[in-house]
């Protein structure tokens, strides 16, 4: 590692056998799911609705979102996704870490994640591949699905 790297703090989500990570600034706070408010008429991505301190938040499955199979094995977490005053929800299989990466060394991402510009790049974690998610990306899908709540 380059001693002036600029590093960033990332928070480390897998879903399936796929590692994501969320700049920590953005992802508000992690939890257990709890009970959602359904929607009616709502897209197959969106399991309800959070209401937090008065706010009401879309909820959405990371599955579907990524496009990528979860475990579903009942222990997914909540990630908040902040970008400025909006947020959403997302559904995924595990929290894993806290990481440090240098943003300036991402690479780009394949054409296959690129879809709705949610990976914004390519990182390396130890030996892992992690696909660093645009937050404000993943807060507009949440806009366009429900553009009076997001």
């Amino acid at each position: 590692m380059i001693a002036n790297a600029m590093l960033t703090e990332l928070l480390l989500l897998r879903q399936g056998a796929e590692f994501f990570a969320l700049e920590l600034t953005a992802a508000i706070e992690a939890m257990e799911p709890p009970v959602l408010a359904p929607l009616p008429d709502a897209p197959a991505s969106l399991l309800g609705m959070l209401t937090d301190r008065g706010a009401a938040i879309p909820v959405f499955a990371a599955s579907r979102i990524l496009e990528v199979e979860g475990r579903g094995n009942g222990d997914e977490v909540l990630v908040i996704v902040r970008d400025g005053e909006r947020q959403v929800g997302l559904v995924v299989d595990e929290v894993e870490d806290v990481i440090m990466a240098d943003l300036t060394t991402m690479q780009r991402p394949l054409d296959s994640m690129r879809g709705d510009g949610l990976v914004r790049g390519v990182v390396h974690s130890g030996n892992r591949l992690v696909a660093v998610l645009d937050a404000r990306a993943v807060v507009r899908i949440g806009a366009r699905a429900l553009p009076d709540c997001a």
